[in-house]
Order: structure tokens, then sequence, then C-alpha cells
């Protein structure tokens, strides 16, 4: 009886309020100020308010109203009207000694609260570790995104939402940590998979995901998230991946156990499942591999092979600012793999520069290859305001 009454309030990755079958959310289309108003009161709902304190709370000090305490009476008759979507008995928001507050006598169940008793839990010494273990994984598992996201704006959401968001990385981690030593390795994987989607740039969870599914034998998968991740990190941020993670894939690659397989089951391994229209991108790590192979290769056959390196500059010569770098390495990297051969291959030196690998080319070529690059990209040169300085040199012969 006691569950049936009680109101359940989403705030971690939306805001919604289910009494029974019946759900509002802020996803309804009201407008915002009403959702305001409902979230600050439910977020504090131990506490009543004054007309004045609400009004700091919903209204921003850039706006201003001719009767802000009629305008406040005004949004809270709207909230209450469509509060009255889940019970028209409940009186949700109750006016008492000048204040108003959220009735305290309605149960609610709210996921941020209980998010924040389970990580206190977990915290708690005299806890045995495996109670400890369970209540970070039920935290990680309630965490379904940041604080209220559609109310970010009031600077009250956003002091909240770091402090959660910092609640949640600890969680994170130690139930990694406590896994990991329990040598509970899959559940490492299920949790740092829940991670990554909320905080996709962690990159010490990519890493411990990385090292679980390595544990786990999914060498493989390990590999192409890695490969992955180092595209996002690149496409979204314009870095690359640390040493630490870079030497952990070199590790994966060049560790791969041998497998007993027939010549058709190998083929189809290696082979691409869709035919690139364009050069091969790859992560420094492969380009690195194919240099040396390519270095090998030549001191017996002979053949000619150039690298070339791309970087780009602002008008004065020096690596562009951050906000233009992102978009304009982005946009290099595009007409680049358009001007170049299939057999070619690209990847990221630097912010700033692309390394290509030109197989069977001369330097007359590799000149020209060069050229057709500038030009291409020289069309949104205006756009990004800055231009692109190329090297060319020819890979010299291994003596190994």
């Amino acid at each position: 009886m006691e569950e049936r009454n009680t109101v359940h309030i989403r705030m971690l990755g939306e805001f919604s309020i289910q009494w029974g079958d019946k759900r509002v959310s802020d996803a309804d289309g009201r407008a915002r100020k009403v959702w305001f108003l409902i979230e600050y009161l439910i977020a504090n709902r131990q506490k009543s308010f004054s007309l004045e304190q609400l009004s700091e709370a919903v209204w921003s000090d850039s706006e201003d109203s001719d009767n802000p305490k009629n305008a406040l009476k005004n949004l809270v008759y709207r909230a209450r009207t469509l509060l009255k979507a889940l019970s028209g008995e409940m009186e949700f928001i109750v006016y008492s000694n000048n204040s108003y507050s959220w009735n305290q006598a309605i149960p609610c169940a709210v996921d941020a609260e209980e998010f924040e008793r389970l990580c206190a839990k977990g915290e708690e010494p005299g806890l045995d570790a495996g109670r400890r273990m369970q209540a970070y994984r039920r935290a990680v598992e309630l965490y379904q995104g940041e604080f209220l996201p559609k109310s970010a704006c009031l600077g009250w959401v956003v002091t909240k939402s770091a402090y959660y968001a910092s609640l949640y990385s600890r969680a994170v981690e130690q139930a990694v940590r406590m896994l990991g030593e329990s040598g509970r390795h899959s559940e490492v994987v299920e949790v740092c998979e829940m991670a990554v989607v909320q905080s996709p740039y962690e990159e010490n969870i990519h890493y411990a995901l990385l090292k679980a599914l390595i544990a786990t034998g999914q060498r493989r998968k390990a590999i192409a998230h890695y490969e992955r991740l180092a595209e996002f990190f690149y496409e979204s941020l314009g870095v690359t991946l640390s040493s630490e993670v870079r030497a952990l894939y070199k590790e994966m690659t060049t560790g791969m156990e041998a497998l007993e397989a027939d010549m058709d089951s190998i083929e189809q391994d290696l082979r691409e499942t869709d035919m690139p229209q364009h050069a091969f991108y790859c992560d420094y790590e492969i380009f690195r591999q194919m240099y040396r192979l390519q270095a090998r290769s030549i001191a017996r056959t002979g053949q000619s092979v150039h690298i070339a390196l791309l970087t780009l500059r602002n008008l004065k010569g020096e690596t562009p600012d951050a906000n233009l770098i992102q978009s304009a390495m982005t946009q290099l990297r595009d007409v680049t793999l358009a001007s170049l051969r299939k057999g070619d291959l690209v990847s990221v030196y630097s912010t700033n520069q692309l390394v290509l690998m030109l197989p069977m080319t001369t330097y007359e070529n590799g000149q020209k290859v060069l050229r057709r690059i500038l030009a291409a990209f020289a069309k949104k040169r205006r756009k990004y305001d800055c231009y692109v300085d190329t090297k060319l040199r020819e890979i010299t012969p291994s003596a190994y």
C-alpha cells in the first residue's frame, strides 16, 4: 500500500513525476518556469520558501517583472494545475505562514536522493566490502544522466549537477577497483560500459574498460573500442589519447594470441566489411607499425615510399586557436582522404598535424598529391582563416 501511494520522481537524466500509472514530465512542452518552480520545491522539499526566495530561484537577475509577487502566484497556480494530472485530490504544493513548500505529507522516492544515499553507504568504513561494492554498483545503475539537464541554466542546478557528477565518478572508480580486486572482470566491463555512456570523456573509465576486456579474453572488442575512442577524442576534442592508453593499445596489438583457424576464416576476419572510397585512416600506432614494415620492405624491393607531414597554421604562422583547430583539422582530414588513393595511409600526429604515407610514389608525384590537397583545402581557407604547411620525404630503408 505504501509503495502504491509513493510518488516517484526522476531528476537524473530527465525530470518526471509518476504516481501509479500517471506521469508528467518536462518533455511535455510546458513553459520552463513552471518546471523550474516544481523542481526547486522538490529538490528542497524539507524547506518552506517566501515569495521573494522563490522569485530569486525561478527568475534570473536579468529578468524583471512589474509585479513579481503576482507573477509568482500565477506560476504556482499553473504548477498546481499541471500536477492535478497526477491526482486531483492531492495538493502537492502547499501554502502556510506566507511560505510555499512541497507537501511533506506525500511520500516521495527521489532518484537523486537515493543515489546520494547509496554513494554515502559505499563510503561507510564499518560496512563489509561486499555490501559497499553492492551500494556502489546500484548507485552507478541509478545515475541515468546529469541532474535536471533541461534546467542547467539555473545556478543552483549547476552546483547540484557538479556535485552529483563528482559522486558518480567516485562511485564508478570504487566499483571498478573493488570488482577488479575480486577478479570480477566481466562485471567491470558492465560497469564501465554503463559509465562511458554518462561520462564519454573520462579517459580513465575507458582505460579500465580496455583492461577488463583484455582480462575477459575480448581483445578484438578492446581493439575496436580503442579505435572508435581515438577517432571520437580527435573529432570531439581535437586531441589524441594519453600515452598510457596508447601503450595499452600497443600491448593489445603486439600480443595477439595465435588462434588456430582455416584460411577461409582468417580471410573473412581480415577482410574489410565495407569497401573504402578513400585512403586508409588509422591510429598513429598502426601508422608507425606500417612505416616500419615499409622500411623493411623497400630495403629488399627498392620501391619508393614517401611520407608527408601536413601542419595547420594560422595566418601568423602559429598553431590555430582551440576554437578553430577542431573544425579546421576535421576538414583537412576529409579533403586529404578524398585526395589520396585507397592504398595510402593517413593518421593524426598532433592536434594540428596529419602524417601521410604514399607507397609507390615518386617525389614529383608526391608533390602533385600535396598540391591537390592544398587546392582542395584552399576553398575552405577563408572560412577557417588558416593555411597548411607541407613537408615530403622518402622513407629510408631499414637496416633490419
